[in-house]
Formats: C-alpha cells, structure tokens, sequence
C-alpha cells in the first residue's frame, strides 16, 4: 500500500498541477484585464480541456509498453520503445498542432462565442494550440520517468514551472500584454519543464544512452504504442464533450453569463 500510495500521489499532483496553468491565466487575467478578456479566456477553458486531456492520454499510452520492457529488463528494447514514442509525438504535435491552428476559429464559432469576447477567445487558444508540442513534450518526458518507476521528479519539475505566475504578472502589467501575454506565460512554463525533464532523463538514465540504429522507426512497436496511446487519448479527453456542450449553451446566453460560469 505504501508503494503503490507513495507512486500514485506525485502522479496524481502531476495531472492537477496541469490544470493550473490556465487556473493562473484565468485569476490573473479577470485581476487585471477585466471581464471580457476574462470571460474570453474562460470560454476556451472546455476545448482546452479536450486537447491537454488528450495529449496527456496519449502520453501515459506510450508509457505502458515502455514500463513493460523495463520491468522484463530488455533495456535494447526498452531504448527502442522510448526512440519510437519520440518519433511518434512528432509526428501527432506536428498533426494535431496543425488541425486546431486551422479549426480553431470554427470551433468557437460552432460554440456561440460572445462576438464582444470572441477575439480575447481565439487569441489566448490560438497561442495555447500553437504550444501544443512544449506540452507534449512535457507529458512524454514525465511518463517516460514514470515508466521506469520516478513519479516524484515530474511533478518537482512542473511545480518549477510555477514561474507561469511571475511570466502571466510580467507580461500583463510591465509589458501591457493582454490575454497573449497569459497564454505566452503557460506554453513557455510548460516548455521549461519540458526541457528540465530531458535534461534529467539523460544524466540520471544510461540504460537510455541510445545505441546505433535504436532511432529507426519500426511499425511494430510503433504499432503498438498507438494501440495503447491513442485509446488512452480519447479516455482522458472524452469527458471535455460534456464541458464544451454546456460552455456552448451557456455562450449563447452572452459574455455576462460565460464570465459568471467561469
């Protein structure tokens, strides 16, 4: 009990400290900027919830071949699995970064976003999706470290990144910023982490020291991930349908209203 509470708790710290990026730009934003730009942000908050959640999902998928090859001691085919879950986030970033770029608009549209919080909306979730690889980056990294047993580093990691304050502050009421500057602040932040977690990864792991042709992209094993990832995905992301269904409603009943929900 005392192992599986001492794995589970960090983990659990880890998914509710990712909420608190845009719980921070939220508080910040309706502090400083008012209430447009804070119902704006707040009316995001449900699509948000459906692309981290997946993102987050996938991740955690990647992670459960990998834990296996490391529990069975095959460190070549544990380097593999890791090489092929790097290839992998690549290429969904790149995949889903473009899509909600493009559809974005449309799907604040399609939600009945307030014509007067419509432009503070798409601003602040245009540069959150643009993010989207720092936050793959992140969750692949803390899963990668989960999988070989430390739940504890990733959340030391994220909780570094509480400079997500500092950076929203900053850029907000020294450089005038509006909710640009919020989003700005919690892609860089996860970024940061990000980053942080690589840098860990390959001085603590040298049964991660990739060896010549561990890097090629195999279709087993990357067949494999995605069987676990991207049903793992769409688990995490799923409940959001309900969020956006009942932001929508609520978007058409006006800005006043969506800043009262948030």
């Amino acid at each position: 009990m005392k192992l599986i509470l001492g794995f589970a708790f960090p983990m659990f710290l880890g998914l509710l400290f990712q909420q608190f990026y845009s719980l921070v730009d939220t508080m910040i934003v309706g502090k400083y900027l008012g209430v447009d730009p804070f119902a704006g942000v707040g009316s995001t908050g449900s699509l948000n919830f459906i692309v981290i959640g997946f993102c987050m999902g996938l991740c955690s998928g990647f992670s459960v071949p990998i834990s296996q090859s490391f529990g069975a001691k095959d460190f070549p085919q544990l380097r593999k699995m890791v090489a092929n879950s790097v290839w992998l986030c690549v290429f969904f970033s790149a995949i889903f970064t473009t899509l909600m770029l493009v559809f974005c608009h449309p799907f604040l549209t399609l939600m009945n976003t307030p014509e007067n919080i419509f432009e503070y909306a798409y601003i602040y979730i245009f540069i959150i999706f643009a993010g989207i690889p720092c936050t793959i980056l992140y969750n692949m990294t803390a899963a990668i470290l989960r999988a070989l047993g430390d739940s504890k580093s990733p959340i030391i990691f994220l909780a570094i990144s509480v400079i997500n304050i500092g950076l929203d502050l900053l850029l907000i009421i020294v450089f005038k910023m509006s909710v640009d500057g919020a989003a700005l602040a919690t892609v860089i932040s996860q970024g940061v982490s990000g980053v942080i977690s690589v840098i860990y990864i390959k001085k603590k792991f040298d049964i991660l020291s990739m060896e010549k042709g561990d890097w090629k992209l195999e279709g087993r094993l990357a067949g494999k991930l995605t069987g676990v990832g991207i049903p793992m995905g769409l688990q995490y992301s799923i409940t959001g349908i309900g969020s956006v269904i009942l932001q929508t409603a609520v978007n058409g009943l006006g800005s006043v209203y969506v800043a009262s929900m948030t």
